[in-house]
């Protein structure tokens, strides 16, 4: 990595770069962006809601400003990833379960009924996550950044950050395994992975032919890093 990109924790000042994350990890590289369909928002509309979700700072999601990892150049943001133990948060909870209650608390009820008349149709690409496990979501280089090898960078700083700073309360000798979800028409991303030391060990389908509206592909696979 080069001395002169610097990784750190996110802050609230990097919100509206995070927000950018988010989208772009949504899109996968195209221009479905179906978070927005699922809640039948436009794109700026679902812009403000995850910013609000962003600025609310629960732990252990997604959604968390204190999640991420950020890359800067010369004070300036360049790529993001998020991270988490799996269960390891204040209350115990799921990510999942964090994630809703966020979007209950943060978007408008009608869109979130909305939503849920979708429920049939995403579900079977919507995955629990191992409890325990290091969950890495939402990752974002920018383009002129892309192949620095930034992004393994960062995937070894949430883990020794980790293991330097989260008390080992849940498991003991900490976490054994770091799990990512990644769309599988999305080589690049799936490539920096392998290279990162993941193997794929899981595939999720979809034959619904109204999944591609709210997901980028229909097709999602789990890759695993043992630690």
């Amino acid at each position: 990595m080069s001395e002169e990109i610097k990784i750190r924790r996110a802050t609230l000042e990097d919100v509206d770069f995070l927000v950018d994350t988010i989208v772009a990890a949504e899109k996968s590289g195209t221009d479905n962006f179906g978070l927005a369909k699922l809640f039948e928002l436009s794109e700026g509309e679902m812009r403000t809601y995850i910013k609000a979700m962003l600025e609310e700072e629960v732990d252990g999601c997604e959604f968390s400003v204190s999640s991420f990892l950020v890359a800067d150049h010369q004070g300036k943001a360049v790529s993001a990833f998020a991270g988490w133990v799996e269960g390891q948060n204040e209350d115990g909870m799921s990510s999942a379960l964090l994630k809703s209650n966020l979007i209950g608390y943060c978007l408008p009820m009608e869109n979130v009924m909305k939503s849920q008349s979708k429920s049939d149709i995403v579900r079977p690409l919507q995955i629990e996550r191992e409890e325990g496990t290091y969950q890495l979501e939402y990752s974002y280089t920018l383009p002129e950044y892309r192949g620095k090898g930034i992004m393994k960078d960062i995937i070894n700083m949430h883990i020794v950050d980790y293991q330097q700073n989260t008390p080992h309360r849940h498991q003991e000798g900490g976490i054994r395994k770091i799990q990512v979800h990644v769309f599988a028409n999305n080589e690049a991303a799936i490539g920096t992975y392998k290279r990162c030391g993941f193997e794929i060990t899981k595939e999720y389908n979809s034959n619904n032919p109204l999944v591609e509206q709210y997901f980028p592909y229909h097709t999602i696979l789990l890759m695993e890093r043992i630690v």
